[in-house]
């Protein structure tokens, strides 16, 4: 009898999980598109081509690592398809070089659209001088760098969505 209240107890709570993991989809912007381009400098633009590509991979990153099932996201979000995740980089500023010293940040939009509708903005940037041997690092590597830790915030912020 024992046995058999623990195993439906077991299946009830189980049957919780899969449907709470079957909500825990999105689609990610599988295309980062800068803001504005007008206003970031233009050797971020010709030297870190791969600035949006690299938000857009550690965002992925860091929901799967968090529980969510990834998709991509191709174009703009549409209604009728779940969750959609759009990301966008808002602003980037690169100073400074590996001897004098990174100046280096990067400015974020995460817009949660559910079925099409817009549910949610999430707004941040992240600073960097290059971090432990920040001095042989290049420009473009503290960028991403920024990127990196801002797909976690993104994901972090996904937390309770």
């Amino acid at each position: 009898m024992k046995r058999t209240v623990f195993c439906m107890g077991l299946i009830g709570f189980l049957s919780c999980v899969g449907a709470m993991a079957a909500d825990r989809s999105v689609a990610v912007s599988s295309t980062v598109n800068y803001q504005d381009q007008d206003i970031i400098p233009g050797n971020i633009l010709s030297e870190c081509g791969q600035l949006g590509s690299s938000f857009s991979s550690s965002t992925e990153k860091y929901l799967r690592d968090n529980g969510w099932q990834v998709s991509a996201l191709n174009g703009e979000p549409a209604a009728g398809t779940g969750k959609q995740l759009k990301l966008q980089v808002a602003n980037a500023f690169s100073a400074g070089n590996a001897f004098t010293g990174h100046r280096k940040s990067v400015s974020i939009i995460a817009e949660l659209y559910e079925d099409g509708q817009l549910v949610d903005t999430y707004r941040q940037t992240r600073n960097s001088s290059g971090g432990f041997a920040g001095g042989f690092k290049g420009s473009c590597s503290v960028l991403y760098r920024c990127t990196n830790t801002l797909g976690n915030d993104v994901a972090k912020w996904m937390a309770d969505k």
